[in-house]
């Protein structure tokens, strides 16, 4: 059995749909035949990316013999429908801002053709209930989470050395200091905006030794920048933008709880949450809002904890009961690598896909 694998989002890009391509590319090729057409640079090259894929897809389906055409993600679903006139097999994974996206050109053409195809892999149920409301059918829509590697967690022991050498590169002592860490684009939905307005505030009043770190970039920065400032925060809050990834697997192992304060935005969704999930692969309890495609990567009281989105009592008092009880948070943080591990591992995830794709 060959599949022949289209992606558009795929390293050296970087981000959730990057991670989980080269992730669900390289375990497929474990169990079969995988040829891949890719693409890792700026979207702004698609009008000529996209021919060239349609060119690469049909040499290769007059060439050899490919039993299934797999596309990962919403935006490549009408080169799915003109490939199947070869006859083969055409399967897509839908992630939330490829099907919610608002651009009524967009919705009139994308679901339309994701519909045309044989299977739909959702990534959450958020992810499914939308295709169903754009008319795509039922039985094609299979909901798949997406997984995690194994390979950012460092033991717990070298916490207070890797704390002294990032507080080196960030210029900021961390040493005497619990981290609440938010990982993400820095976007309206992700509410960080909120958190630090209605939530931050008062746990700073309880607890004066927490170091918010924020990482990413993105459009609402100076909103952000704007509600610190209002808040008298900045000591109290660090922001350094994009990191690599080795900065990023450190600052995970010194987290004392990572937060994601999402609030819903008509139109924009969160398909999934990967970042979570690699702050739990780290034995970080998860603090997270209750909404979209979050309750399909954070179970509540197994790998995380889910507060209804604007509860900002709920989220005080949880942070606050983790960040006072050091026993607790890190009982509850192995439960949380364990649960992860063992729900989430790439292994299972793309056994998953193969029967799908067989």
């Amino acid at each position: 059995m060959t599949t022949l694998f289209i992606t558009r989002k795929y390293p050296p890009m970087r981000g959730g749909m990057e991670k989980v391509a080269y992730e669900l590319y390289n375990h497929l090729s474990e169990i079969e035949e995988v040829i891949l057409i890719k693409w890792g640079g700026s979207n702004k090259w698609l009008p000529i990316i996209l021919p060239v894929f349609l060119i690469k897809s049909v040499s290769i389906l007059l060439t050899k013999k490919i039993n299934t055409v797999y596309l990962q993600d919403g935006l490549l679903s009408p080169l799915g429908v003109i490939l199947k006139i070869f006859r083969v097999r055409t399967i897509i994974t839908i992630h939330g801002l490829d099907i919610t996206y608002k651009n009524k050109c967009y919705q009139c053409i994308i679901p339309k053709c994701i519909e045309r195809l044989d299977k739909v892999i959702c990534i959450s149920q958020a992810t499914k209930k939308e295709c169903i409301q754009r008319a795509i059918s039922k039985e094609k829509l299979i909901v798949i989470p997406n997984g995690i590697k194994d390979e950012l967690y460092l033991p717990k022991e070298n916490k207070e050395a890797i704390k002294k050498k990032i507080s080196v590169k960030l210029n900021e002592r961390l040493e005497d200091k619990k981290i609440l860490l938010t990982v993400g684009r820095l976007i309206e939905r992700k509410g960080i905006h909120w958190f630090i307005d209605s939530v931050y505030p008062e746990i700073i009043n309880k607890k004066k030794d927490i170091m918010y770190v924020i990482i990413g970039d993105g459009i609402f920065k100076k909103k952000i920048q704007d509600t610190i400032h209002k808040n008298k925060l900045d000591r109290h809050i660090i922001m350094p933008g994009e990191v690599d990834n080795e900065m990023l697997r450190a600052l995970y192992n010194i987290t004392d709880v990572f937060v994601m304060p999402n609030i819903p935005i008509k139109g924009d969704m969160e398909g999934f949450g990967i970042v979570a999930l690699e702050a739990a692969s780290c034995r970080v309890p998860i603090v997270a809002s209750d909404c979209e495609g979050i309750k399909d990567c954070i179970k509540d009281g197994m790998n995380g904890i889910l507060i209804k989105p604007y509860d900002t009592i709920g989220f005080v008092n949880t942070i606050m009961k983790l960040m006072k009880d050091d026993n607790n948070r890190e009982e509850f943080g192995k439960r949380v690598r364990d649960f992860t591990l063992e729900n989430n591992n790439w292994r299972k995830i793309a056994n998953d896909y193969f029967k799908i794709l067989i």
